[in-house]
């Protein structure tokens, strides 16, 4: 009897093995007559790629390779690349979980050549899986994220005249995630050549101490080179963690990463445009507050926070909302949030931007401090607000929320009333 249950506990245990392999596709060779430089027939001698397709009704168009590490000799790829591919899949992204080639067999050389070919795949397959050529991205953990980073370093163009698909498509990543990767950019890379990398996204813990030197590295060179990076080390957290599904701190790292791919217009196919306008509240500029925009008709458009500070010199209560940082087409929510009743601004008062300059420079006088400190004792810095007051109808009676309609090139203004 004994042995009876443990033979159906052993062939259940081997039915839902069978069942879960089943859902995955099968992978797709990138060189079907054969990788360049293959030393042998296995499947360590075949790259390839295995697809994760989102339902139709939550697909976006955006897609993103997924690469797990393995230090170059093992790939990791459950926690780095099946969950992972999942977890893209269930937000409307379209996922490739890539098999590339590994030490001692092959070498950099050959599993850089399998992520370039990857990326060409995908691109080359656009139309078949519903994606968007302009918004293929990667993602990579330790040696992945080695690996991505090459790639987008070492793009290999598109060749109009190529009589192979793939090589008609350029290699290069439109941005790129970055997983506790020991990457550091070889130092006679200048800056000029860094100005042209793809939009970054950083993940690591101090924790993990042997990834995160080379990380902060790269943070730096990217940032100085103008590349628009955003990175989140977490305090504590091993080398390895994946996602961290479940994790109630680490696991809010792919949150953020929504988020930062929801804002940079990646899961879209309308494109980002400037927004220019004004905010009122009771008829008179907005000093000191924010207006929060959230998209209506469209759950993958970026949601924009405008700042009002009015350290500028222009129009109070005007903004301005670079392209990269703004909205799309269509119609969003609004909701204004005052911060202050009064605006003490250091760089709107005459005599505040005067000193300044002269402490800057050096030329300060005895004289000039007097005035100076006198002007100080005049002014009101008590508080001007007792807390936050939200804003999230045009009128406080109204039962609809307060709507607009952005066109490109179009200002808009915004003005909501007390009464």
């Amino acid at each position: 009897m004994k042995l009876f249950k443990l033979f159906i506990a052993l062939f259940f245990c081997a039915l839902s093995s069978t069942a879960f392999a089943q859902k995955l596709a099968e992978p797709i060779l990138l060189w079907p007559d054969g990788a360049p430089g293959a030393t042998g027939t296995s499947d360590e001698d075949k790259p390839a790629v295995i697809p994760f397709i989102p339902d139709a009704a939550k697909r976006n168009g955006a897609a993103i390779l997924v690469v797990p590490g393995g230090g170059f000799t093992i790939r990791a790829v459950d926690h780095e690349g099946v969950l992972v591919a999942q977890w893209l899949k269930a937000h409307g992204i379209t996922a490739f979980l890539l098999r590339y080639r590994l030490r001692p067999l092959y070498n950099s050389k050959d599993w850089l050549a399998d992520g370039q070919r990857a990326m060409q795949y995908i691109r080359a397959h656009a139309a078949e899986y519903h994606i968007a050529a302009d918004r293929v991205g990667a993602v990579g953990f330790s040696a992945g994220s080695t690996l991505i980073a090459d790639i987008a370093l070492n793009n290999t163009p598109a060749q109009a005249n190529a009589t192979d698909p793939l090589d008609k498509q350029s290699s290069k990543p439109n941005f790129i995630i970055l997983s506790y990767g020991s990457t550091r950019i070889p130092a006679n890379v200048d800056a000029a050549a860094l100005a042209t990398y793809p939009p970054t996204f950083m993940y690591g813990t101090v924790e993990d101490r042997g990834s995160q030197t080379g990380m902060l590295d790269m943070y730096t060179r990217l940032y100085r080179a103008n590349v628009p990076v955003e990175a989140h080390f977490f305090r504590n957290g091993i080398h390895g963690t994946g996602f961290g599904l479940g994790d109630p701190i680490l696991g809010q790292w792919t949150t953020l990463l929504h988020n930062w791919l929801t804002e940079g217009g990646f899961l879209t196919p309308k494109p980002q445009i400037q927004l220019d306008g004004v905010v009122k509240l009771d008829g008179k500029p907005l000093l000191d507050g924010m207006v929060i925009l959230t998209p209506m008709d469209n759950k993958n458009a970026p949601e924009v926070t405008v700042f009002i500070r009015n350290t500028g010199t222009g129009e109070l209560g005007r903004f301005s909302v670079p392209k990269n940082q703004g909205p799309v087409e269509g119609k969003y929510k609004v909701e204004v949030r005052q911060d202050a009743t009064r605006w003490a601004s250091n760089s709107r008062e005459p005599l505040m931007i005067a000193m300044t300059e002269k402490q800057n420079r050096g030329t300060l006088t005895d004289a000039d401090r007097k005035e100076w400190g006198e002007y100080l004792r005049k002014r009101n810095l008590s508080p001007s607000i007792d807390n936050q007051r939200v804003y999230s109808h045009k009128h406080p009676k109204d039962k609809n929320n307060y709507i607009v309609d952005i066109k490109n090139g179009k200002e808009i203004l915004i003005e909501v009333f007390n009464k």
